[in-house]
């Protein structure tokens, strides 16, 4: 049943890679002082939280209602998501380490510099206020914040929702819309989910998002297929929604509760077929991308910053994407992809074979879709 379901979905692959080119470009907008393309980029994290939904039940619901163990699932998801964060937290480590030792005024205290990056190494959040970075939850590594509430998602999802009836799915993701709008409303924006101030936010958007993914994916035999020009016009609308310089409450609002699934349903039905050239390598490079781009780009913000004395790059802050995707695919081919070959390959007793007795369970998931959602960070 899995090989019937090869390329079905080849398009998200496309989509999520470039939403993840839409969130680094809002951070160089927001923490290079470069030119900002896509004032809504952060919304790029909904999107992710929509597309994991629908992948993880994709690739693992059946399998959890029938033979593969929570310990299985967690093990699968650990490798999959944990080189490439550790990775991105031990970069924003050691920069927030050099800031201290360079600006000790200018940053938190070298105790609770350390402790952040300890806690933020393992994807847990520092719950403190930093003389520097604020209510941070995440200073090592912002976008770890959407990983952070992911996995508590993919937790109760697994033990709990994969059994769960679509009536009742459905409900409980009318009833985290209501979250958060109510959130939304009350923090005056839907930029929240990285503070400890806004935890609220942050837990209504991985329950609408990751609700109406699963909802989705309950309903994807509903939705009649699509051409090949639907594609594109998906791939156009996600860059519409990100990129449109209106930032009005309400507009964001539209865009998480109705636009963004909306563009999911679409390029559901029209799954099939790719947006543009390349898309493919772009799907595999976005972890990659959100796991280490915002500690690379503090890196050069700092170093820019020393140079011109704090002068806004403007467009030529566009020059620092390429440099950041050669990043990206060698972390991938260098570091990503090796070290979870050699973790799949440890035995585990929490896989079990379909039949009784034959070995480990089936291999990983034909899609190359079930990464982590991703998220955005505002500077600091």
């Amino acid at each position: 049943m899995q090989a019937d379901h090869r390329g079905r979905y080849a398009l998200l692959d496309d989509m999520r890679g470039i939403a993840a080119v839409a969130v680094c470009l809002f951070h160089i907008g927001t923490r290079a002082g470069g030119l900002q393309l896509f004032p809504n980029g952060y919304l790029a994290v909904d999107f992710f939280f929509m597309l994991s939904g629908f992948v993880l039940a994709e690739a693992y619901e059946n399998r959890l209602r029938q033979s593969m163990s929570l310990t299985a699932f967690i093990r699968r998801r650990t490798v999959r998501m944990a080189p490439v964060a550790m990775l991105g937290a031990t970069i924003g480590g050691v920069y927030l380490l050099a800031r201290w030792g360079a600006a000790p005024d200018r940053s938190d205290p070298l105790v609770e510099v350390v402790m952040a990056d300890a806690l933020n190494l393992v994807l847990l959040p520092k719950l403190w206020h930093g003389r520097a970075t604020g209510w941070e939850l995440f200073p090592a590594n912002g976008p770890l914040w959407s990983l952070f509430f992911e996995v508590l998602a993919n937790l109760v999802w697994a033990a709990w929702m994969t059994r769960a009836s679509t009536r009742m799915l459905a409900g409980l993701t009318l009833l985290a819309a209501a979250a958060l709008s109510a959130s939304a409303l009350h923090h005056g924006s839907l930029h929240i989910g990285w503070q400890v101030p806004t935890l609220d936010g942050g837990l209504a958007r991985i329950s609408f998002g990751f609700g109406c993914g699963l909802l989705m994916h309950r309903l994807r035999h509903r939705i009649p297929p699509m051409k090949a020009p639907a594609a594109p016009l998906a791939a156009l609308a996600l860059v519409y929604a990100l990129a449109l310089p209106e930032e009005h409450l309400a507009w964001t609002l539209f865009v998480a509760l109705v636009f963004l699934p909306g563009i999911l349903a679409v390029s559901v039905a029209a799954g099939r077929h790719r947006a543009m050239p390349g898309g493919a390598l772009l799907g595999r490079l976005s972890y990659p991308l959100y796991g280490i781009h915002v500690p690379l780009l503090a890196i050069a913000a700092g170093g820019i910053k020393r140079i011109t004395g704090g002068m806004p790059l403007d467009a030529w802050g566009l020059l620092l994407l390429p440099p950041i995707l050669m990043a990206a695919w060698l972390t991938l081919i260098l570091f990503d992809e090796p070290l979870r070959a050699f973790l799949s390959q440890r035995p585990s007793r929490g896989f079990r074979s379909q039949a009784p007795g034959k070995g480990v369970a089936a291999g990983p998931s034909t899609l190359n879709l079930s990464g982590p959602a991703m998220g955005g960070k505002p500077p600091n």
